[in-house]
């Protein structure tokens, strides 16, 4: 939600709502001879409308660039849905139910295009439940992703990608080194039903697994300190928020010099890129002591890009001590590793299920990483 700071009072035409406000049903813009129909990538629930018309066989592009069309330019991110027999039918229950528009065109925009595919989603998680991962399960179940819950015992057995095209790494998912995870669990003493569940990711049986999932061309997505990966990978992304001791090693500032336990903070994105398509050139976070990164020298050279980055003085509402050290830093990265995607999101854009303003990052991420770039509106296609 966008917001303006009121400091004077005022008075118009208002009208209490209660006890909940329905949203209006949305329209569906009809033409003779419909080609398709557009899609505004900006709302939420139109990965709801994704997920049901890729279940029901129907096709779902993503523009590449900005269209124009119908007299108005649609930007970059647009999803493109093309006519077919029921598809009309299709997005008016769509738009009666989700509250969503449809605005058709006679002629297929000609433009690059990401097509999506159907993909299929691991949510890690471990025994006894991690609250992060609860979190991202009911974001992943209210907007109707399909996916399933993945323990470490299935991660370590590899061939991923013969099951999987995702994975999610939520907060807490990957270590910073084996002996960082003291949870110790016997076997024995849990229930059958329950023994697939217990262990746990280490660097050594896991971490080799996860790389060969990216090289054969699966997409991460980690969360949080399980950005913890790409050092592990040995990718040229360093910890922002170390700085070396009078021994010469490096350590993590101390809380009289940064800490910024819970706040909302604002970082700057490239909203042309396809992981923040829809986001908005800039965003409210949630910051909890989150990782944020610089890129190395080699980055220049490697196939690593930022998306969101931090500005100066991005506090928006709590604590922030040491703010001045975000300044810069990379809050949102976009890294290939073999013929995969892994993608590093420092801030905590799930908490608790609840900023909806940066859900799209999780959304997005999910079918980038695995869509075919083709062209529309040309004879060749």
């Amino acid at each position: 939600v966008e917001f303006d700071r009121i400091l004077e009072g005022f008075d118009g035409p208002f009208e209490e709502i209660d006890p909940v406000a329905e949203h209006p049903a949305g329209q569906i813009f009809r033409l003779t001879d419909t080609e398709g129909f557009f899609l505004s990538h900006a709302v939420n629930d139109a990965f709801i409308a994704v997920n049901r018309l890729l279940k029901d066989g129907e096709i779902v592009h993503w523009l590449r660039e900005p269209v124009n069309a119908n007299g108005k330019t649609y930007p970059a991110g647009t999803m493109y849905i093309p006519a077919g027999a029921d598809t009309a039918f299709r997005l008016e229950q769509l738009a009666a139910e989700l509250g969503l528009d449809f605005e058709a065109t006679r002629t297929e925009p000609t433009t690059n295009a990401f097509k999506l595919d159907e993909v299929r989603v691991g949510l890690w998680d471990r025994y006894g439940g991690s609250e992060p991962s609860g979190w991202t399960r009911f974001i992943l179940e209210n907007f109707e992703f399909p996916f399933e819950v993945v323990y470490p015992q299935l991660l370590d057995r590899g061939s991923l990608a013969s099951r999987f095209d995702v994975l999610i790494f939520v907060d807490g998912g990957i270590p910073s080194s084996d002996q960082e995870d003291r949870l110790s669990v016997v076997v024995r003493d849990v229930p059958d039903q329950y023994g697939s569940q217990v262990g746990k990711v280490t660097l050594t049986r896991t971490v080799p697994r996860l790389r060969e999932f990216l090289e054969a061309g699966g997409t991460i997505i980690t969360i949080g300190s399980s950005t913890v990966l790409a050092s592990h990978l040995g990718l040229p992304v360093s910890d922002a928020l170390l700085e070396r001791g009078p021994d010469g090693r490096e350590q993590t500032l101390p809380q009289n010099r940064f800490f910024i336990p819970g706040s909302i903070l604002q970082v700057e994105v490239n909203d042309r890129h396809p992981l923040a398509f829809g986001v908005g050139s800039e965003v409210n976070v949630v910051f909890t002591n989150s990782p944020t990164f610089r890129l190395d020298p080699e980055a220049v050279s490697s196939p690593i890009e930022p998306v969101a980055w931090f500005g100066e003085n991005p506090l928006r509402s709590g604590w922030a001590w040491g703010e001045n050290y975000l300044a810069d830093t990379v809050a949102v990265i976009d890294a290939t590793v073999g013929e995969g995607k892994l993608f590093l999101f420092g801030p905590e854009i799930a908490f608790r299920a609840q900023p909806h303003g940066t859900f799209k990052f999780i959304f997005n991420g999910i079918y980038y990483g695995q869509a075919n770039e083709v062209a529309l509106g040309r004879t060749e296609n």
